[in-house]
């Protein structure tokens, strides 16, 4: 065999074994990524009554004097000199160019601030090594490094983060709080968001909800819709608004937390499954291009040893 000819079936061989490992890295993505979607939209609509009723309890406070003489601290709005901003990113590479998108939001947001007359001084929370590694090359402040949560996140695991934020939000040392992930979409479509997670405001959890109001889906069939506040009706708030408004503002902040956590893991194996898939796509192109060179070569020197034993035949005659 030539020594071309043996060249391009070992390359057939490792794209062979390469395209057995995407497929299935593919498989394991797509296992991982239907659990992880479960669990977002499962925690969407628990996530927008809870707003709806927050933004109920903000309106029924607003009449009350002792309630706006003594705002609850992740209510304060203060001038921004300092924000720190969570950073959701992955682990691992391999899923295609969800973390460059997520950082060219970061350096838009950047230069965003940078054009204001008084730039805020911008501190980092990274979540994810991508996020780590990204913010040691760019130069920035990183107050706390935690890893991706991406295996099965739990509302836990989110704990250490959500209060490092609101003691911090509380003490007066940031004066607002931004959230920085990829929204999951689709299983085809995923984008970066930036999201205010503090100050809450009236403004604020509008947006939040409008924002999951399109993520909305529809109910199982015989499923009973969820029932959220009525336009107009009044409610009674025992022991009182303010203090069932502090009671819920920092789990709707831990809560805000996780569904970022959720959607940016729905995104990383969505991304990585479809990675994989067109990789294997693309190792599958490859192996029927080498193949049909190898065929190519073979069939050469199989006509060449013809050749030359029609010569030596031609000439005994």
């Amino acid at each position: 065999m030539p020594q071309g000819a043996r060249d391009i079936k070992r390359k057939i061989k490792s794209v062979k074994n390469t395209r057995q490992i995407t497929k299935a890295m593919e498989l394991v993505a797509a296992s991982k990524m239907r659990r992880a979607v479960e669990s977002t939209l499962a925690l969407r609509p628990y996530a927008h009554l809870a707003q709806l009723l927050l933004k109920r309890l903000a309106q029924a406070a607003e009449g009350s004097e002792a309630v706006e003489s003594s705002l609850h601290p992740l209510l304060t709005e203060r001038p921004v000199k300092s924000v720190l901003a969570v950073i959701i990113s992955t682990d691992k590479g391999l899923c295609g160019g969800l973390n460059t998108q997520l950082f060219r939001q970061i350096r838009d947001y950047l230069k965003t601030e940078d054009k204001k007359k008084l730039t805020p001084e911008v501190s980092f929370v990274a979540i994810g090594r991508k996020a780590q590694e990204f913010l040691h090359r760019q130069g920035k402040h990183v107050v706390a490094a935690y890893p991706a949560l991406s295996n099965n996140p739990l509302v836990a695991d989110t704990y250490p983060i959500s209060r490092m934020v609101i003691d911090d939000y509380a003490k007066a040392t940031y004066d607002k709080v931004i959230l920085i992930y990829t929204d999951f979409k689709s299983a085809l479509s995923q984008s970066p968001l930036l999201r205010r997670l503090l100050p809450l405001s009236q403004s604020a959890l509008e947006e939040m909800v409008d924002g999951l109001e399109s993520h909305i889906v529809e109910q199982p069939k015989g499923a009973k819709p969820l029932a959220g506040p009525e336009n107009g009706a009044e409610y009674v708030f025992e022991p009182s608004p303010h203090e069932v408004l502090a009671m819920l503002l920092p789990r709707l902040t831990e809560m805000q937390v996780y569904q970022a956590v959720l959607e940016a893991t729905a995104s990383e194996h969505a991304a990585r499954m479809f990675a994989m898939r067109n990789a294997s796509d693309n190792a599958k192109e490859l192996m029927e291009d080498l193949t049909l060179t190898y065929n190519g070569i073979r069939q050469a020197a199989i006509t060449a040893e013809l050749a030359e034993i029609s010569a030596g035949r031609a000439a005994l005659e």
